[in-house]
């Protein structure tokens, strides 16, 4: 596998945080604790942006921090970059 490129932050998170820029369609390493996967990227996501690691439905919480932090405002695919165009946000009145 390559280096560690996006980290999980909870065992329970729907997505992980990116180290670095990432283009579309890069296969990429993450890591949370002892797990390590790896997941291409739907879309670019930038540095420090959440990237999904399943597909979550319209409606359904995002989870961070082991803990919801929004809902998803569309249908988001693993892999895509998760942000205000698809989150609402449960701490920042309906942004992420």
């Amino acid at each position: 596998m390559n280096a560690v490129e996006a980290i999980r932050l909870h065992p329970a998170d729907s997505v992980v945080v990116a180290l670095r820029d990432m283009a579309a369609g890069a296969r990429i390493t993450w890591q949370g604790g002892a797990q390590i996967g790896e997941i291409v990227t739907r879309d670019a996501v930038p540095l420090g942006h959440k990237l999904s690691l399943e597909a979550i439905l319209r409606g359904c919480s995002v989870t961070k921090y082991g803990a919801p932090i929004g809902r998803a405002t569309t249908d988001i695919a693993a892999g895509a970059h998760v942000h205000i165009h698809n989150l609402a946000s449960a701490r920042a009145g309906g942004r992420s």
